[in-house]
């Protein structure tokens, strides 16, 4: 321990006298060839030094520059997104301005009083073709009024009435059928849905010579339905003269996978179903009295 704080005690007084002696030669100028001479030893040293440590000071002040430039990036796309958002919501508003501008202009161009309706379900199974409205018996509506589109073609019926909320079966449904008239020979048949979600027309006669592109609209016989709203559009006529019915088919007219608003038909009342004798049935055939 001694000869430790002995050596410790040289080494300080060597350190102080060259301190000293640095300090007088500077003084009397003859440091300077020292000072030179260490310069330049320890010069390249330092200058190595400096650029070796560079590109890590460079990596710091451009990872700094990074968390800058990537918040102003997220907050541009977050402006960007708001922005995209607001005009789709214009858009959207716009939309539904449009088509209810186009149900009020059905309802004023007829003599009739009808309730506008949202669709807020339907069914995606494909088991049938129903749609649920945001309307119910609350607004007068009733079973078996009839639902339009905006153009003022048929979309189904009232099938269903709760006091909030209604339910429509579509015309393409298997379960709908209605007595119609070919517009153009005002030949009667039976438009019925079938379970690919098309539609059909039944018991229509030979000599109607319904082609493509023909509409078929409400007949009214039977007081189930208005007379002459638009149902379909022929798209296939088959059947040869031995045929006593022609084997048609037809597109809806109303845009059924789309439809979002509709009209309810309130001051039509469909008239109540007629009891038939087993006589009168028997004569109207299985398939007419089955009619809607």
């Amino acid at each position: 321990m001694e000869l430790l704080r002995s050596r410790l005690a040289q080494w300080l007084l060597g350190m102080a006298l060259l301190v000293a002696l640095l300090a007088t030669l500077a003084a009397v100028g003859v440091a300077q060839p020292i000072e030179e001479a260490a310069s330049s030893v320890f010069g390249p040293v330092q200058r190595g030094l400096r650029q070796a440590a560079e590109p890590v000071a460079n990596l710091v002040q451009n990872v700094d520059n990074f968390d800058r430039v990537d918040d102003e990036n997220r907050a541009l796309r977050n402006r960007i997104e708001q922005l995209e958002a607001e005009l789709a919501r214009a858009h959207e508003a716009q939309i539904q301005f449009r088509g209810r501008e186009a149900l009020l202009a059905v309802q004023e161009a007829q003599d009739e009083i009808f309730v506008l309706a949202e669709v807020v379900t339907r069914d995606l199974t494909g088991l049938q073709d129903v749609l649920g409205l945001n309307r119910g018996s609350n607004e007068g509506i009733e079973v078996g009024m009839p639902v339009l589109a905006a153009g003022g073609s048929l979309v189904g019926v009232i099938s269903e009435v709760r006091p909030g909320s209604a339910f429509v079966r579509l015309v393409t449904d298997p379960d709908t059928s209605v007595r119609a008239l070919h517009q153009l020979t005002r030949s009667e048949g039976v438009v019925r849905g079938d379970a690919s979600g098309n539609l059909r027309v039944d018991f229509l006669p030979h000599a109607a010579d319904a082609q493509p592109g023909h509409v078929f609209v409400t007949s009214g016989l039977g007081g189930l339905m208005p007379k002459g709203i638009p149902i379909g559009r022929v798209t296939s006529a088959e059947g040869s003269a031995q045929d006593v019915f022609r084997r048609v088919r037809l597109d809806p007219i109303a845009p059924l996978d789309e439809v979002e608003l509709v009209l309810i038909q309130v001051t039509f009342q469909p008239a109540p179903p007629v009891e038939l004798t087993a006589e009168e049935a028997a004569e109207a055939g299985a398939g007419e009295a089955a009619v809607e």
